[in-house]
């Protein structure tokens, strides 16, 4: 099969969420050229199998303080068995669910745990899912025929790689949960289990049971051994390593990892490094500082962090956050290092994003006005995802009047703003974002939840304001209806 796979040598992408576009053979400007690369994309793919999706081989994020690992954001983590990584440390990656669910794809079954996909793909095949994204980047698309070779991939390398390996933090987001927050977790020790009837992430007997409980930062951890173990020999073929958490400054395999590269320059490497930005600032200032030492050594450095929403509204959903100083820490790293540093604004774009996502677009336009190093190639860059899970937190549960009127303010505000042929400095948004915020608002428009998950949300809220000392209809007015029990859909 790999000899009927035309794969050009390629320009490299420069990460994940820079898309297609983001290659130098593509206009940025011209819609065509990046839809006609999407489709000859899946044209590629589907020789290989109409269910293909390259991540499986190619992506890897691996929580090592629990041992859980899945090769995209969609399907959720599976448990990483110790048999899984008893003879080989590549287990971490190469588990036996995963290359049961490669079997699928190579023999064109339909993943079930890729229905995110198959949703979009089998309401019309023209429709473009995350399948032909992933498949698209730099670290999948020339990497197929090798995939093709390796079936199911016992000994596959994955070229982008995410690791947690701690799950210490200072924030304890809504939609986060003990699985990936101290603070959560303390929290819950404090004051016990949240009620839900369906959503037991922040229940700590559950999480025992189904093993997403953290591993204590000073208890041994197999799977953190593996990773050390495996680290010298997929550190040179990496290209793009990122670190999550938890806040990842807190942990102290993050500044090893800096160390390590210190002295083992990879100049085709993406280092990336998911941070809140409000870690205590003698922290934010050691990685500005150890971010200038590697200058040259990699070939970007790249910092994640997560708003979806400004001022109160961020604060509410991001406890911990202080929302002038995290803008400033931004400008502060960005002022500080060189331009291969860049940020990534990730969003979990959710129902307490509503009232203030426009501040948000706005505030990208500010950033990518001050970081442009030339026309349309921006320092600042942005993802709209848009939370699936917990339900109780889904964006569509607004009403049918809140999903019209905020839908159209954000179509009109990115369409207004998108890249056009004309090419005019004041253009911002890049039109992989475009199609995100239209596929964002189709979903909100167009999903559907039952009455338990309107019930679920208020109970959720009403005990999150109970223990923080908030009041969920006073911070947002604008959804204080949503928190009347005859309120449903």
């Amino acid at each position: 099969m790999a000899d009927k796979i035309e794969v050009k040598d390629i320009t490299k992408t420069r990460d994940e969420e820079s898309g297609p576009h983001a290659q130098n053979n593509l206009d940025v400007h011209d819609p065509n050229a990046y839809f006609n690369f999407l489709k000859k994309t899946r044209q590629d793919i589907n020789k290989v199998s109409p269910s293909f999706c390259a991540a499986k081989w190619t992506q890897s994020t691996i929580l090592l303080y629990n041992g859980e690992t899945h090769s995209c954001h969609h399907p959720s983590r599976h448990k990483i068995t110790l048999d899984d990584i008893k003879n080989n440390p590549k287990g971490l990656h190469n588990t036996e669910h995963k290359m049961k669910a490669r079997e699928e794809m190579l023999q064109g079954i339909q993943t079930k745990e890729c229905d995110y996909c198959w949703r979009i793909e089998n309401q019309n095949p023209e429709h473009v899912s995350d399948r032909i994204y992933k498949s698209s980047y730099s670290w999948s698309l020339p990497q197929i025929p090798k995939i093709v070779e390796s079936g199911r991939g016992e000994d596959f390398d994955p070229t982008y790689v995410e690791v947690a390996f701690d799950s210490t933090c200072n924030f304890k987001c809504i939609y986060c949960s003990p699985e990936a927050s101290s603070r959560w977790e303390d929290e819950i020790r404090r004051h016990g289990d949240m009620k839900q009837s369906e959503f037991n992430l922040n229940n700590l007997d559950w999480l025992k049971s189904v093993g997403k409980l953290p591993i204590h930062h000073k208890e041994n951890n197999p799977y953190k051994n593996a990773f050390w173990e495996w680290w010298p020999e997929l550190y040179p073929t990496l290209e793009t390593f990122r670190i999550t958490g938890g806040e990842p400054l807190l942990s102290k395999d993050t500044w090893k990892v800096f160390d390590y590269i210190k002295e083992n320059p990879n100049p085709d490497l993406i280092f990336a490094l998911n941070t809140n930005c409000n870690a205590p600032d003698k922290l934010v200032d050691k990685m500005i500082e150890n971010v200038k030492e590697i200058e040259g050594k990699v070939k970007y450095f790249d910092v994640y962090t997560s708003f979806e929403n400004t001022g109160e509204h961020a604060e509410y959903s991001r406890e911990g956050m202080n929302y002038e100083e995290f803008i400033d820490n931004c400008y502060k790293i960005l002022d500080n290092t060189p331009d291969t540093t860049r940020i990534h604004f990730m969003t979990t774009i959710n129902l307490t994003s509503a009232p203030s996502l426009l501040g948000f677009l706005e505030e990208i336009k500010k950033f990518r006005a001050k970081y442009q190093t030339k026309i349309h190639e921006f320092r600042v860059r942005t993802h709209l995802s848009y939370l699936r899970w917990p339900r109780p937190l889904i964006l569509s549960l607004l009403n049918e009047e809140d999903k019209q009127y905020y839908g159209d303010i954000w179509l009109k505000y990115i369409h207004e703003n998108k890249l056009t042929e004309k090419k005019h400095p004041s253009e911002t948004f890049y039109l992989e974002e475009v199609d995100q915020m239209e596929r964002l608002v189709e979903f909100m428009r167009t999903d559907k939840q039952p009455k338990v998950v309107y019930d679920d949300m208020r109970l959720y809220l009403r005990q999150l304001d109970e223990r923080r000392g908030n009041f969920f209809p006073e911070v947002f007015p604008e959804l204080a209806y949503l928190m009347d029990n005859n309120y449903y859909g």
